[in-house]
Parts: structure tokens; C-alpha cells; sequence
């Protein structure tokens, strides 16, 4: 299972995603938990994955990534990724994602359900990616972005490895920044970007190994 990790900075800042050997798995208040919201309180619109311009990617590079963004548009506007999101809980039993700006658990999945990107506020409904494919294979760096920018450049060394679920979660990770989530540290698993992009690779193997993930 491959996870990702980021040295997120400032908003402005370099946000790098490293390699690491460590897996982090999240968890959630089950329905026999008093603390349990129904994912049917909240009602949410769907969420549109959507390439703005890919860069680098030959034709086969390009297939995979097209399934990873079918499998990310696929998990994000289901009932199991809301109810993963809006019942997480931390390393401490608490409901609530580390540098959270403030936001509720259910504050966050609506704020990452209305699509609105930073730098791209007038494209609600949608995950916006600007990709560029880059080879550094001496480098531990998974991919790379920053907040003046759209572009999330991403790494072949371990994007020529990676399923198209694992490619999902990073993206989650990346565009999880482009609307405004950080994290202190590498070491910050319950962050939003971290937390979330776990979600995201735990669902990704769960259901192609049910074989649900169309």
C-alpha cells in the first residue's frame, strides 16, 4: 500500500511529497458509537474530477492516470467516503482532523465537496488538476506543488510503480492543499491532506479487491 507524505510550508511554500516506509491507517466512529453522525444528514452535490492540462504523460502513462482520476470521482462522491470523512477520528479517539483552520469534521468534507480551489474559486463542483510528469530517480521526492500555483508536478520514479488507487491518493493529498489545507510536519498523519488521502487509498484497495470500483 503506498501512502503519501508532504513537507507542507506556508500556503506559498514548497509542499513536497516524500518517501517514507511508514503506513498510517485512519480510523472512524462506528454506528454503535454515541458519537456517530448518519452520513445522511448532510446533503452534498457531486464532485466532478476534472484534467485542466496534463503535461509529460505518454499514452500509457496517461491511460493510468485517467483511471486513477475515474477511481478518485468514483470513491469521493460516495456515501462510504462521507461517511469515512465526517466520522473520522484521530490517534487520540477525538473527532477531529489536526490543522483543521477551524472546520468541523462535517465542515471539511462540505468544504471539499464544493470544489473550490484557492486559485480557482469560479469552477465550483470540481476538482481541478494541472499535472506535469517529471524524473528525478535519485530523488526521494513523490511529487511536489506550491500555493502560487495550480500545477502539481508529480514524480515518475514512483508514479511508473504505482496502481491507479495509489495515484488517487496522492492526488486527494495534492488538491487537498489546493484548497487550502496544510500540515505542520510530515509527522502530522491526522491532518487534512494526510487523513484524507489514506481515506482515499484504504477505499481505493478495499473496493478493486471487491472488485465494486468500476
Amino acid at each position: 500500500m503506498a501512502f503519501i507524505f508532504t513537507a507542507g510550508l506556508t500556503n506559498a511554500g514548497l509542499q513536497q511529497m516524500t518517501e517514507a516506509d511508514e503506513e498510517v491507517i485512519s480510523f472512524k466512529f462506528s454506528p454503535s458509537d454515541k458519537e456517530y453522525i448518519p452520513p445522511s444528514v448532510l446533503i452534498t452535490e457531486t464532485l466532478i474530477v476534472k484534467p485542466m492540462q496534463v503535461t509529460g504523460f505518454d499514452q500509457n502513462s496517461r491511460k493510468k492516470l485517467d483511471s486513477a482520476f475515474e477511481v478518485l470521482e468514483e470513491i469521493v462522491n460516495s456515501d462510504m467516503f462521507k461517511d469515512r470523512v465526517i466520522n473520522f477520528k484521530n490517534s487520540k479517539g477525538e473527532r477531529k482532523f489536526a490543522s483543521n483552520k477551524g472546520l468541523t469534521n462535517e465542515e471539511i468534507y462540505q468544504k471539499f465537496m464544493e470544489g473550490r480551489e484557492t486559485l480557482q474559486q469560479n469552477t465550483p463542483g470540481e476538482m481541478n488538476f494541472f499535472l506535469k510528469l517529471y524524473n528525478r530517480p535519485w530523488s526521494r521526492v513523490i511529487g511536489y506543488t506550491t500555493g502560487d500555483t495550480n500545477v502539481i508536478n508529480i514524480n515518475w520514479k514512483y508514479f511508473k510503480n504505482y496502481k491507479p488507487g495509489d495515484v488517487a491518493s496522492n492526488l486527494a493529498h495534492e488538491w487537498i492543499h489546493k484548497i487550502g489545507f496544510d500540515h505542520v510536519s510530515a509527522k502530522e498523519y491526522d491532518s487534512v491532506p494526510y487523513a484524507i488521502g489514506y481515506i482515499v487509498q484504504d477505499m481505493a484497495d478495499m473496493l478493486l479487491k471487491q472488485n465494486q470500483l468500476h
